[in-house]
């Protein structure tokens, strides 16, 4: 089965208030891919700008059986369906899916947050999420509706962002896989 550590930068927490700034899958093995706005150009309309960029990261995915993600189940996958249910496609079609933040809280580890850099510092994971702040996002998505004509400065600090996160979600899964029991679609 071919697995992948999925990860999605988006301008708010809320689909219908944000939109997809970039996605990155690492196949397991493999080598990384980011897929951005500035790799598809945007479209018209604020619900969807983002419709070239939620349709190529739908078309990745589904070349995996599996997806790893942290917090995937309750943002990244529902995240990229609404905004592909706001441009009229289908749904990415349903795939295995490990979420390893729940194998990081949820009775299985009584650490006090299932934050991301909080697992892997405490973990001792050599790998570093990138530092950021809400003018960052703010800036990006500016960027990107203005169509990178003023420049991408922040956005390119959201693609390495998105970068370090699959590094980070890749090495923390590996210490916690065995945590795994049985995976499920959905």
């Amino acid at each position: 089965m071919r697995f992948a550590v999925v990860d999605l930068e988006c301008t708010s927490l809320k689909s219908d208030l944000g939109f997809l700034l970039c996605g990155g899958i690492l196949p397991l093995g493999g080598t990384a891919k980011v897929i951005g706005l500035h790799d598809v150009g945007t479209s018209e309309g604020r619900l969807r700008i983002d419709h070239k960029l939620a349709v190529a990261i739908k078309h990745e995915l589904e070349k995996y059986d599996g997806w790893i993600t942290w917090n995937g189940k309750m943002f990244d996958v529902p995240f990229l369906n609404d905004r592909l249910m706001f441009c009229g496609e289908n749904p990415v079609e349903k795939r295995f899916h490990i979420d390893v933040m729940y194998y990081a809280r949820m009775g299985q580890a009584a650490m006090t947050s299932s934050r991301l850099d909080w697992v892997a510092k405490a973990m001792g994971c050599p790998f570093r999420k990138t530092e950021l702040d809400m003018n960052t996002w703010s800036e990006a998505a500016a960027e990107a509706v203005k169509e990178f004509k003023r420049g991408k400065r922040n956005y390119s600090y959201i693609l390495a962002h998105n970068r370090a996160d699959l590094d980070v979600t890749a090495w923390v899964y590996g210490r916690l896989k065995n945590r795994v029991r049985n995976i499920n679609k959905g």
